[in-house]
């Protein structure tokens, strides 16, 4: 009985000097921490009263871990220096925050007021005074030219303007002092040009059909021929059907076949 009490008592001796070895290991693993840990929580200082002089004089490293109450430091990077070529000035580009920015706007186009259309209404394209041929029939049957003012819009082709216009008709002013055209309805005008103040006007082929006979093909002639020649430029004209040059038109045969001038209806 006496030598199993002797064997526990060893085993116990060994238990105890194995958890020692085992503390001490820990101990000298985690002197820092423990250290840290007895200075920190100020154990001895709570226990015994006061603070043994190998925990005091104790220097506790710096943890390399961060622990919650660590501060996170972030490097902020410069602006990037911006190069002004026009200027060759080096700007910083600011960093603005998105919240920051300015909202993008569509650009609204600037309207003119009320007044300023108004005054764009009352602007006017310059005009014209155009000088148109036209006929009258008398009771005999006799036909007389008259001449026509008429104010139109200013073009770059005033011939053109004033023969197609001429092509038109008398306005209702003109017909009520019994101005009438002799030239056939549905007569176009094709082209027109001017040299050596020769105007050469090539007409559709309507030109060459007058109901009224060769007094009509005179009075439509004479119409062309006194309203082209009202321009400077112009001393004759040379008719053209469809852009051919014919000797007659109409089946009496009134000569087209040469440029015509005011004094060939004299």
């Amino acid at each position: 009985m006496a030598q199993k009490k002797k064997n526990q008592a060893g085993i116990a001796v060994a238990v105890w000097i194995l958890l020692a070895i085992v503390l001490f290991i820990i101990f000298l693993v985690m002197q820092d921490d423990i250290m840290r840990t007895l200075k920190d929580t100020g154990f001895f200082t709570h226990t015994v009263g006061s603070e043994p002089e190998f925990v005091a004089n104790y220097e506790v490293p710096e943890s390399t871990t961060p622990n919650s109450d660590s501060v996170i430091q972030i490097e902020i990077q410069e602006p990037i220096p911006v190069q002004n070529e026009e200027e060759n000035v080096t700007q910083l580009s600011p960093i603005v925050p998105v919240s920051e920015k300015e909202p993008v706007t569509e650009h609204t186009p600037v309207t003119s007021s009320p007044k300023e259309e108004q005054e764009t209404a009352d602007v006017t394209p310059p005009k014209i005074s155009l000088k148109l041929f036209f006929v009258i029939i008398d009771g005999n049957g006799t036909i007389s030219r008259v001449e026509a003012q008429r104010s139109v819009d200013k073009t770059n082709s005033p011939l053109t303007t004033a023969i197609t216009t001429l092509l038109a008709g008398p306005n209702l002013a003109e017909r009520e002092k019994d101005y009438m055209s002799l030239i056939p309805e549905g007569s176009r005008l094709l082209s027109a040009s001017v040299k050596n103040k020769i105007a050469t006007l090539n007409f559709s082929e309507e030109f060459e059909f007058n109901p009224y006979g060769v007094e009509g093909y005179i009075g439509q002639l004479m119409q062309i021929v006194y309203t082209a020649t009202s321009f400077s430029t112009v001393e004759s004209v040379q008719f053209l059907v469809e852009g051919v040059r014919k000797d007659y038109i109409g089946s009496e045969g009134v000569w087209i076949g040469s440029p015509l001038s005011p004094a060939s209806f004299k």
